[in-house]
């Protein structure tokens, strides 16, 4: 049997994982071919709204080819469309991520045209960038290492809160 990412994942010890699809044959296929594995739990999501995540709960978030299915079009000019399906969908990743969490983000496109849908409005990111493979005339995969960070306090409110400390 072919594993899969999943699998590979569980087989290194990551033994309570959410698997999330848009597509309910995908998430009965797969969560048939994971009953004999506990901690591999496939769902129906839309990645751009997980409500059935709560917030700050994830440890780690794993994406290969998610985001690259909602990128189309010019790269350097990319269309709003894309601009709000990838920014929602980042975002939800962001949220259901605990503090100091990592995302881990698996594609062959330039680092210089993913980085800024990755640095949407809302989030803020510790990005590391390794080439993960291609020679012989392929494409380089990237992977791209996420490390959530808390957002900047507001100037006004720390303003605030330094006031009602020293008040």
């Amino acid at each position: 049997m072919v594993q899969t990412i999943p699998q590979e994942f569980w087989r290194r010890g990551y033994k309570n994982q959410l698997c999330v699809d848009f597509s309910s044959v995908v998430v009965e296929t797969m969560s048939e071919r994971d009953t004999d594995t506990k901690g591999i739990d496939w769902k129906q999501a839309d990645v751009r709204q997980m409500d059935l995540i709560p917030s700050d709960s994830v440890d780690i978030a794993f994406d290969k080819g998610t985001l690259d299915a909602m990128i189309h079009g010019s790269p350097w000019d990319p269309p709003d469309e894309v601009l709000n399906n990838t920014g929602r969908y980042i975002r939800e990743v962001y949220r259901v991520l605990k503090s100091d969490a990592t995302f881990l983000y698996i594609t062959y496109r330039q680092p210089h045209f993913i980085k800024p849908l990755l640095e949407c409005e809302g989030v803020v990111w510790d990005i590391q960038v390794d080439i993960l493979g291609g020679a012989d005339g392929s494409f380089d995969y990237h992977g791209f290492v996420l490390k959530k960070l808390s957002p900047p306090v507001p100037a006004s409110t720390e303003r605030e809160t330094q006031k009602a400390d020293s008040g």
